[in-house]
């Protein structure tokens, strides 16, 4: 009898669930719809004048620039973070946004350095040269001021460089399916695994939506959907991922080149084939479906515009702010954050703090540990680690694009031989010193001042090389803790030997930058700990392994914490890069407001993309 039992328990939990869950979907909630009143401010000219940039970027935080009665704190100013303060500025809410570097934007800040100016973060972002929802979104919290380059065709190409063999190049096209039929071309005999695959994107991206309400629904909810299995019911995203990218391939492909021109890209999350489930490869692919873009005037624009919407309803983006810790109450609730100021520090309070700093820097660095340790997230980090360490190489040439022989507006991702995977992971288990005798497994190579049609206004007769790889963050750490540009000769002579061998590699594709090589600057991981505040030196957050976005460490890393007053944005909510932060601020802002802003957001950019919304008030 207690058999029959069993199931309408199961049966009555899941109805339950979905009442809550359909309850929050439907609801309509007192507070304000962020996208309530429509933007129709038309796009103002470029200001290219780094004073005034400046002036928006550069805020330094001071005590008597923090606004009076501040409804909430954002610890971090990457787009997870201004994203947040957009939307909660939009419904009327004071935001303060503070930022330990010294100008706002986090992976989309740009630096000057020696005439030649880098983008750190940005190189290429799809869903933006049409009028996607992740368009109209970005639209509304830059008031429409960003505008986009698209790419070429042929956005990414992939070359497979082994030595003392001639290189072999693999175009990737945007298009639906064109990139599949040029597959096809190189490869007749693989035509049915190339359908199978690109089936398999169209499939994987249906589900991605549905995965994410695991994140409002009660955890004990979750338990029951994944002890049942009752979540295959709405969604097939969590069987797919509990797949690696490497056994679909291979169950798919014989050809372990094409097996490598499929997850060539791997590179935007920064996890191997083999550790990655299917649904991170599938959808970083459809969303370069139709292609890529680069913002206009460069990365520091999205920032440049996103600042004065917060300071709308009179907020403020403050940098050279590092908060030393959240602060509590008596009762454990968040009631503010300590800034560090000189010697001293400022206590700047809030109702509500929202850390864009990454779940590890807010769990393990800004919170008192015996509150941290009792948090349902604390044991996730036995479970799910940082990404890998990366390094960055910033070339500038002294010479203009066109009289150069590069790829222009397009990417190269160049791989020393096939079986990149096997590649990627053994030499991310040498020690330094084995590595430093050997080539880099991968190399992404662009020319980011191609991409940026207003470029040769503000740099005529130069041009910038960006040269990204993964390096270990223990290859480093012994000057984690030196002054930065102060690390001494040995870490200098050491980071020079793997940006050089990055430099080599792109002299190899195109030995016409050689002579003009005028300004190199290499960051490593113990680099983008100084201004990433990153851990381990990573540029993704949380590594994006299948475990990671199982069905419960997913619904774990949700929004709201279970510390009263504490909410967490950026890609560790979401996924990684630019498209993955922008979302994971959506999906912030929709808790905060415990309200459905997905809704909110459809009904929008329907009607400024049908006709007859654009005729009637919106």
């Amino acid at each position: 009898m207690a058999l029959g039992v069993l199931p309408l328990l199961i049966a009555a939990a899941a109805a339950f669930m979905l009442v809550r869950f359909f309850m929050f979907v439907f609801s309509k909630p007192s507070s304000t719809n962020p996208f309530e009143k429509r933007c129709t401010a038309e796009i103002r000219p470029k200001v290219i004048d780094q004073k005034q940039r400046d002036q928006v970027l550069k805020q330094g935080f001071s005590k008597d620039k923090v606004p009076k009665g501040l409804d909430a704190i954002v610890i971090g100013s990457g787009i997870g973070g201004l994203s947040t303060a957009a939307l909660l500025s939009k419904a009327g809410k004071k935001v303060l946004v503070l930022e330990q570097h010294d100008q706002a934007g986090g992976c989309c800040h740009t630096f000057i350095d020696k005439g030649y100016e880098f983008d750190v973060g940005i190189h290429y972002i799809g869903e933006m040269h049409y009028q996607t929802e992740s368009k109209t979104y970005l639209d509304h919290i830059t008031n429409r001021q960003l505008e986009w380059a698209r790419l070429e065709d042929d956005f990414d190409e992939v070359v497979f460089a082994e030595k003392d063999k001639e290189f072999r190049r693999f175009p990737v096209y945007s298009g639906k399916r064109n990139w599949a039929t040029s597959l096809k071309k190189h490869f007749p005999n693989e035509a049915a695994g190339i359908n199978k695959f690109f089936d398999l994107m169209d499939e994987v991206r249906s589900s991605n939506r549905t995965a994410m309400w695991v994140k409002f629904i009660p955890l004990w909810c979750v338990k029951i959907l994944e002890t049942t299995g009752l979540i295959n019911l709405f969604t097939n995203f969590y069987k797919w991922n509990s797949l690696t990218v490497r056994d679909v391939l291979l169950d798919l492909i014989k050809s372990q080149e094409l097996r490598d021109i499929l997850c060539y890209n791997f590179g935007d999350f920064g996890t191997p084939p083999s550790k990655a489930g299917l649904p991170m490869q599938t959808l970083l692919h459809t969303h370069f479906a139709e292609g890529a873009s680069y913002p206009v005037g460069g990365a520091s624009e999205i920032a440049f515009h996103i600042i004065p919407v917060i300071e709308e309803s009179g907020g403020k983006v403050l940098v050279r702010a590092e908060v030393e810790n959240i602060l509590l109450d008596s009762e454990s609730k968040v009631c503010g954050v300590k800034v560090k100021k000189g010697t001293s520090s400022v206590h700047v309070n809030a109702p509500m703090v929202i850390s864009d700093a990454g779940v590890y820097n807010t769990f393990k660095k800004l919170l008192p540990v015996e509150v941290a340790s009792s948090s349902n997230l604390w044991p996730l980090f036995k479970r799910c680690d940082s990404g890998p360490g990366c390094m960055s190489v910033f070339v500038g040439l002294d010479c203009s694009a066109k009289d150069l022989d590069i790829c222009h507006r397009k990417n190269i991702w160049v791989f020393s031989g096939n079986d990149i995977d096997k590649l990627t992971l053994n030499y991310l288990n040498m020690t330094r010193e084995e590595a430093e005798n050997v080539d880099l497994p991968l190399v992404f190579i662009s020319f980011p001042s191609t991409k940026d049609p207003e470029w040769d206004k503000k740099y005529p007769g130069k041009t910038t090389m960006a040269l990204v790889t993964f390096l270990p963050y223990e290859w480093f750490s012994d000057w984690e803790n030196e002054r930065v540009n102060k690390r001494g000769d040995e870490y200098e002579s050491i980071k020079n030997v793997f940006g050089y061998k990055a430099i080599d590699q792109a002299c190899k594709l195109f030995p016409s930058i050689k002579d003009h090589i005028d300004y190199v600057s290499v960051g490593t991981p113990v680099t983008n700990k100084h201004y990433l505040a990153a851990p381990k030196g990573e540029i993704y957050g949380l590594d994006h392994t299948s475990e990671r976005f199982s069905l419960w460490n997913n619904a774990l890393l949700r929004p709201k914490t279970d510390i009263p007053g504490l909410f967490l944005t950026g890609q560790d909510i979401c996924s990684c890069g630019f498209a993955g932060a922008l979302w994971g601020g959506f999906l912030c802002t929709g808790a905060i407001l415990q309200r459905n802003v997905m809704n909110d957001l459809t009904e929008y950019h329907r009607c400024i993309t049908s006709e007859a919304g654009l005729k009637k008030k919106c």
